[in-house]
């Protein structure tokens, strides 16, 4: 079976994808029934080998330990048969199929399937879900696992990260709506610092790593921070982190992490080094209304190294108190920003690369 899954139809990703034109990308417009995740591309967009945000004067030669452009000659992984983290909690199965246990068993019903995300979520329905991938990321903005249109879609990785049975994109980016019944990455809006009166970084104590499981291998990623961006240019500056999907030198690497850790929510004792594997996790938020700002929720954490343990030091994590935001937040809310504040030795040759760089990410009040 190719690529486009056992439940893809023409017609239908063809009347999805008009209804998204015409409803625009982010599904319902009240502020509590959505959704979406922007795509932030189009299915006929080239294909980038490095974004165009990165402006570094100078690039290494050195490459990073994974990317999109890894070889090997090691024969391929089969799909795990392995038990998933738990059951799909919205898996609307078609009558009489038995429910699936294994990455095997899921991947059998819809071959787009390339993993599985878990985030543990305090008191509530923890996010655990298949992830699937296809062939634009209009497709499963609308439909779900199983192929049926439904207004929660499911999560998505985008459509341009490269995945292989033994390498991963140097920076995964998974999609998911923000819906009002909690499904699909509604919940990951709690690790905003001011989700609700009082949480703080509640919700990244609770849960400072993620799992991803690729259908091959499993993976444990580390939290490292949390941002609340905007999508457009009428309403101030635009961090285009969906962008960054491969990272082929120090200074992009640098870049990308200076402009995240800039934006932050919290900080956290999470070291990163060029070479590390990115794990990015977006859904829309609209706290200032649709209607006036199309906004985004987004969270980020790294793979945990091999031989590293998967424990992280939470009592050294705090909240920012002036993340950099854009025009139309501090219009509303009043402020501005302080400037860089975070510990950029947690970033292992961030300092040393800047003395002989410049850099694109902000680092001014």
């Amino acid at each position: 079976m190719s690529k486009t899954g056992k439940f893809r139809k023409t017609a239908a990703a063809a009347a999805a994808i008009s209804m998204i034109l015409a409803a625009g990308a982010c599904g319902d417009n009240t502020v509590n029934n959505n959704d979406v995740p922007e795509d932030q591309s189009s299915a006929t967009e080239t294909a980038e080998t490095t974004p165009a945000e990165s402006t570094t004067t100078e690039k290494t030669t050195k490459a990073p330990l994974v990317t999109t452009t890894t070889t090997t000659t090691l024969p391929p992984l089969p799909v795990m048969e392995d038990e998933v983290p738990g059951d799909a909690p919205y898996l609307d199965l078609e009558a009489g199929m038995t429910a699936p246990k294994t990455f095997k068993e899921y991947h059998d019903i819809n071959e787009d399937m390339i993993g599985w995300i878990n985030v543990y979520i305090p008191g509530e329905v923890d996010i655990n879900e298949p992830v699937v991938q296809g062939e634009d990321n209009k497709y499963y903005l609308t439909h779900d696992f199983m192929g049926k249109e439904v207004k929660e879609g499911a999560i998505f990785a985008d459509f341009k990260c490269t995945f292989t049975t033994r390498t991963r994109p140097a920076n995964t980016i998974l999609y998911g709506h923000n819906m009002a019944s909690g499904k699909s990455f509604a919940k990951i809006t709690r690790y905003c610092t001011w989700y609700k009166a009082g949480q703080g970084i509640s919700q990244y104590v609770a849960a400072p790593t993620v799992k991803f499981d690729t259908v091959w291998e499993e993976g444990t990623y580390k939290v490292f921070a949390a941002i609340f961006v905007n999508t457009e240019e009428k309403n101030g500056e635009v961090f285009k982190y969906y962008k960054q999907r491969t990272i082929t030198s120090e200074g992009e690497f640098y870049d990308y992490i200076g402009n995240i850790m800039d934006r932050s929510q919290f900080y956290t004792d999470v070291d990163l080094e060029y070479g590390d594997e990115l794990l990015t996790l977006s859904t829309c938020y609209y706290p200032l209304g649709k209607e006036n700002a199309d906004t985004r929720f987004v969270v980020f954490a790294r793979r945990v190294r091999e031989g590293e343990s998967e424990e992280v030091d939470t009592s050294k994590a705090y909240v920012n108190p002036s993340p950099l935001y854009f025009d139309y937040y501090y219009k509303v809310n009043g402020g501005s920003w302080a400037g860089r504040k975070w510990d950029t030795s947690k970033v292992k040759g961030f300092d040393e690369y800047y003395k002989t760089h410049e850099t694109t990410a902000a680092s001014e009040g």
